[in-house]
């Protein structure tokens, strides 16, 4: 009887083996299958968040810059003396500008009414001043290089230094930081909105909208689009 017990046990023991090593090799492949499962959800959520963040990073929206919802900017220096400069949406709005009108120093701005003029082509089009103020300097460079505010429109693009008396009222009506990039999103969502169907379906695909995406939205009136988002 000893002997036969033995290979019982014997053969007990080997039927476990063989359960385990099913086990594992069963296991293998469902835990690749698991992982792989999540590092794809991973990677869809990667990609939908990089495409819904391509077109607001297409628009520069810096740090320590105050937006005026038609499009301008201000950023505060020292003595309450501010910059101010079409916003980086502004410019690649319009597309090529040709010409810029500013306001002569000495002048007197108010927040939300005329501050300048931009000529791209045959089309003028007002934009309006994000701060209170007295004009105390003007761009001549830009005046005489009109290109440098589509090249660089937060630094060497700047329009005007305006010495605003009533900076802290002025601040609270202008959209900085966070605020200013939820702003962009809505801006950006209602350009999309304002897009044909062939238009709409590139931009959606994570395609980036042209320089003068006004003239592709509508080439007989673009001005009248960019007047709608410079709120003129």
């Amino acid at each position: 009887m000893i002997p036969n017990d033995l290979l019982a046990m014997q053969s007990t023991k080997a039927m476990e083996y063989l359960i385990a090593v099913a086990f594992l090799l069963l296991f293998i492949p469902f835990w690749r299958f698991v992982n792989a499962k999540a590092v794809a959800e991973r990677v869809v959520v990667s990609e939908v968040s990089r495409r819904l963040g391509r077109v607001l990073d297409w628009f520069l929206v810096p740090d320590q810059v105050y937006f005026h919802p038609g499009h301008a900017w201000a950023r505060v220096g020292d003595g309450g003396l501010v910059t101010v400069g079409m916003d980086d949406f502004s410019q690649k709005l319009v597309g090529e500008v040709s010409a810029i009108r500013l306001p002569e120093v000495g002048a007197r701005l108010g927040q939300g009414e005329k501050g300048w003029c931009l000529q791209s082509e045959s089309k003028s089009i007002d934009m309006l001043s994000p701060v209170d103020g007295v004009v105390v300097a003007v761009n001549g460079q830009v005046v005489a290089s009109p290109e440098k505010v589509n090249l660089d429109p937060y630094g060497d693009g700047w329009l005007l230094r305006v010495r605003a008396p009533r900076l802290a009222a002025n601040l609270k009506q202008l959209l900085s930081g966070t605020l200013a990039k939820r702003w962009m999103e809505e801006v950006c969502e209602n350009l999309r909105m304002m897009m044909d169907p062939d238009l709409g379906r590139v931009y959606q695909d994570g395609g980036l909208p042209i320089h003068g995406m006004a003239r592709g939205l509508n080439p007989s009136r673009w001005d009248a689009v960019a007047r709608t988002f410079f709120l003129t």
